[in-house]
């Protein structure tokens, strides 16, 4: 009965998580407000990437420019991303293991 009654307040916590972020969603569909990013960030995010843009473009038009661009960026599924962590560093550290037993 306990394992139930924790369940579901899982679920619930979950469920208004996820309304939480979706109202976190700005006009172009992200959930990072780039409103707030200073013009010097947006400038190197610019410079990083390479973005094609005039040189004295006003943050309004940056901003649209470093959104489009980060949201073709592709999506990372967290699960994978730390299974390929984990396996990656097991590898790694069976490798070392392996060279030190060697000697």
């Amino acid at each position: 009965m306990e394992r139930a009654r924790r369940s579901n307040r899982v679920a619930k916590i979950n469920g208004k998580r996820k309304q939480y972020d979706d109202k976190k969603k700005n006009r172009n569909g992200l959930l990072i407000d780039l409103n707030r990013w200073e013009m010097s960030s947006l400038k190197r995010y610019r410079a990083h990437f390479k973005l094609d843009t005039r040189p004295n473009i006003p943050k309004g038009e940056l901003i649209d420019v470093v959104a489009r661009h980060f949201s073709v960026l592709p999506k990372m599924r967290d699960a994978e991303v730390i299974s390929q962590f984990l396996f990656h560093t097991r590898k790694y550290l069976d490798g070392t293991s392996d060279s030190n037993e060697q000697d």
